[in-house]
């Protein structure tokens, strides 16, 4: 059973009190714990378990503006991957993900903070910015990689000795050798460098295609780093007509940049600009249509190390959001459509953007397709079945999409 938390301090005086690597057990705030159980009720239990565990199927995006799906399998399979090609989605790829297995602890010890310990789950390396303590570590050492509530996350080289992580803090500190769990180290493959593959959750692949672009229309894409969505939106419309993405924050948008040209789109024009305001300042844009992926709570995502989120921080997020849906219902054509979507499941920002998008900014709750994800389970799935929400033990993901109609008289 999962013992409540309060905050960060208290994991780092567990983890100094006990013995195990694997202790504490627990992993999430009271809010946390609070705002799952008032979406999933009995389930809450299995819900947060499954948060702390790494997904079984990694997704993948199939750049079609450069290879087939069918051709991207076949070379991922040579490479000895177990890859499925979604049957509703064809450019989504799923790689298996083996494990968990045992691994025990052995070496010197090299402590990451929570970012990177939930990535070495998912396959990657430990780079210096994520190293909180490596003891006195030499290159070539074999060491044991803990996250900072001690969980084993496998065992690796150094590639670094502590001075050099400690004074840089950049480059390859730690390369694994065993993991928990063997996930696609997607990054390293030839099919990542040359643009043919995007790493994308099938939910986030679900928005874009239920925005259903067309080619020739214009798309606005109001939070758009780091060009995940945007991306998979080119490809869509075949790179035809005109995409406009927009963040008001510059080194994510160097990061998109790189990304679309990477992939080879070439219909996409990014600006630093605070989306907020695109109904004044875009006034004159009158897309035909607008995605709004705004930041959320996150607490959708898996694997999660732990997650301290407090209701002050999930109830001012949802105002947030609320700033860009009514934006984009402004900028967007009238009759336009208007996709919402965020990578979490509390009923403030998914429902409660919802009443508000319709109550205050002359938008309909439409019908979408496709309809990929299971919609159970819950206290309140049953209220919307316009709405797509994924659960995160069934469908490994929690997340939420909304389709909006603009009113013609708008």
């Amino acid at each position: 059973m999962y013992v409540l938390i309060a905050s960060r301090s208290a994991i780092a005086k567990d983890l100094a009190d006990t013995k195990s690597p694997h202790a504490p057990q627990s992993r999430f705030s009271p809010d946390v714990f609070r705002l799952t159980e008032m979406v999933y009720g009995g389930d809450t239990q299995s819900v947060l378990e499954t948060l702390s565990e790494p997904v079984s199927t990694y997704f993948v995006r199939c750049n079609t503006l450069k290879i087939s799906p069918s051709e991207l399998c076949e070379g991922l399979r040579e490479k000895g991957l177990v890859v499925s090609q979604h049957a509703i989605i064809p450019e989504a790829l799923g790689i298996t993900v083996e494990g968990p297995e045992h691994v025990p602890l052995a070496g010197k010890r090299v402590v990451v903070d929570k970012n990177t310990a939930e990535s070495v789950l998912q396959g990657a390396n430990v780079y210096a910015p994520g190293v909180i303590n490596c003891e006195s570590v030499r290159f070539g050492d074999e060491v044991t990689v803990l996250s900072e509530v001690g969980d084993v996350l496998g065992i690796g080289r150094m590639q670094m000795n502590a001075n050099e992580i400690l004074t840089f803090r950049k480059g390859l500190a730690v390369s694994i050798e065993k993991r928990r769990y063997k996930a696609p180290q997607i990054r390293e493959l030839t099919e990542y460098s040359e643009g043919l593959l995007y790493p994308q959750s099938i939910a986030a692949m679900t928005a874009s295609r239920v925005l259903d672009p067309q080619p020739g229309e214009t798309i606005l894409d109001m939070n758009c780093a780091p060009g995940g969505k945007l991306s998979h939106i080119a490809q869509l419309m075949q790179n035809s007509g005109k995409i406009v993405g927009l963040d008001r924050n510059a080194e994510k948008i160097a990061t998109t940049r790189r990304t679309i040209a990477h992939l080879g789109c070439l219909n996409v024009t990014v600006s630093i600009h605070d989306s907020r305001y695109a109904d004044v300042d875009l006034a004159s844009l009158k897309p035909d249509r607008v995605i709004v992926d705004p930041p959320c709570s996150a607490l959708g995502l898996r694997p999660k190390i732990y997650d301290l989120t407090t209701q002050r921080k999930v109830s001012d997020l949802a105002e947030y959001q609320k700033q860009f849906v009514k934006a984009a219902a402004g900028v967007v054509k009238p009759s336009g459509v208007v996709v919402y979507s965020v990578c979490t499941y509390t009923i403030e920002e998914c429902e409660g953007v919802v009443e508000f998008a319709e109550r205050e900014c002359g938008l309909k709750l439409i019908e979408q397709s496709p309809r990929v994800a299971s919609n159970r389970g819950g206290n309140i799935h049953a209220s919307n079945r316009l709405t797509q929400r994924f659960h995160p033990v069934v469908d490994e993901i929690g997340y939420f999409v909304a389709k909006f109609q603009r009113s013609s008289s708008a």
